[in-house]
């Protein structure tokens, strides 16, 4: 067998490769040998029909369907004996015989990049910091008073504790007067999301009050142009937040019989708020590696592997929403031309990791596997077993020991929460 590998353009490589007639003659014979097992032809049993019959009749198709699995077979060995480092699915672009009754296949292929990976310590990514105060206490304590509450009807506002339907009616802008119809609306006049303004008029009102609401709206909102909505708003029906006594039935009940006073309920409360944020922290900082990672590498990467990646988020994104009807009426090609950068950044990324695992040697090696049993509360040959059989398992367990190890070597700088947030909002 004779191989030439030339590159045609970036990581694509054109492989031609010329096979013997000796070469191939083992393959013919066991394809002849599979088709005479299986022909019936009249006169003849089942498997019984002479070679010299079936080569007469249908050699030249049955040698033409081996070369397929002949070509298939060589790329794997020249791949093998040139180390080429092959991904996504090679395309045969020429397949004939020679005129020594040998056969010529040309092959093209994408190649892995070579990635020469930065020293860990020069990337940094900031750590987030912040301690749990009384204050996010007391309002997630007023969350959980809030979700038990009951509703009491009431014919006064006297504060923002109290849902209230209101009746929106539209403005002419011609007469000034208020439109037939429009439509009812309820709020919870303590929702951080609500109108301050609309909070603000409602104050002291009663059932059957009404006022003039408008809302200017910015030229990007449903509109190409500034714009501004007015309605004449009547109050229909308000009813008054009573939030529970934080008493020991309450809170017995509320824990399933765990705790009993309210200092207790606030310990658990700020446990459970440390314990999310550390959770948040953790992800956080995975995202920022991966970002700092990807921007520090620049190498060109396969575009099959690419492609391959947008089509599995086009699909999943048709998966997750069966019911958008819009969103089904798209192309597919079109969503995957959509998913493409972030196919590219996602790719890029898995070849990073890959060329780290690789060339660290991270794996789930005897102690991991012993402290990750013992958290299970399972033996290592158990875990071993499971793993095995639950390759998505072995994969995240795989993801976690590579942060690990980056989150070890990256330059990890802590700065107070508020401070970001302060930055973040000033960039705004």
């Amino acid at each position: 067998m004779q191989t030439t590998i030339d590159q045609v353009g970036g990581l694509r490589r054109r492989v031609e490769i010329t096979v013997s007639y000796d070469e191939l003659l083992p393959h013919f014979e066991r394809a002849y040998g599979d088709v005479q097992q299986n022909l019936q032809l009249e006169g003849f049993r089942k498997g019984k029909v002479p070679l010299d019959i079936i080569k007469a009749r249908y050699g030249e198709q049955i040698e033409r369907d081996a070369l397929g699995d002949v070509a298939s077979e060589a790329f794997r060995t020249a791949a093998r004996e040139h180390a080429l480092d092959v991904v996504g699915t090679p395309v045969l672009v020429e397949m004939n015989r020679t005129a020594e009754r040998g056969a010529r296949f040309v092959i093209e292929c994408e190649v892995m990049p070579e990635i020469t990976l930065v020293p860990y310590e020069t990337i940094e990514v900031v750590k987030p910091i912040r301690t749990i105060s009384e204050s996010d206490i007391d309002e997630e304590l007023y969350n959980l008073q809030l979700r038990s509450a009951r509703l009491e009807p009431a014919e006064q506002i006297t504060d923002s504790m109290y849902v209230v339907k209101l009746a929106f009616a539209p403005i002419d802008p011609q007469t000034g007067a208020p439109l037939v119809g429009g439509k009812e609306q309820e709020f919870f006049l303590d929702d951080e999301r609500m109108d301050p303004l609309l909070r603000t008029e409602l104050i002291n009102l009663r059932v059957g009050d009404s006022f003039l609401y408008r809302t200017e709206h910015a030229a990007d909102e449903h509109s190409d142009q500034p714009h501004e909505h007015a309605y004449h708003v009547t109050v229909r029906e308000i009813k008054k937040v009573v939030l529970p006594t934080l008493d020991e039935e309450f809170i017995s009940t509320l824990t399933g019989g765990r705790l009993s006073s309210e200092e207790q309920l606030r310990q658990d409360i700020g446990r459970s708020l440390q314990e999310y944020w550390e959770k948040e922290v953790a992800e956080y900082l995975r995202e920022r590696v991966v970002d700092a990672l990807v921007e520090a590498h620049d190498f060109e990467v396969p575009e099959g592997l690419v492609r391959a990646m947008a089509e599995e988020f086009a699909d999943s994104a048709l998966e997750r929403n069966k019911e958008d009807k819009r969103l089904r009426q798209i192309p597919r090609e079109q969503l995957v031309e959509y998913f493409l950068p972030q196919a590219e950044q996602a790719a890029r990324w898995q070849l990073i990791a890959d060329t780290i695992l690789r060339t660290e040697n991270i794996e789930l090696g005897q102690e991991r596997l012993q402290a990750l049993a013992e958290r299970y509360g399972v033996d290592v040959p158990q875990l071993q077993m499971a793993l095995e059989q639950n390759p998505g398992l072995r994969n995240r367990l795989l993801t976690d020991a590579l942060f690990d190890f980056l989150l070890s070597r990256v330059r990890v700088v802590e700065r107070p929460y508020e401070e970001l947030t302060d930055a973040a909002e000033g960039e705004g």
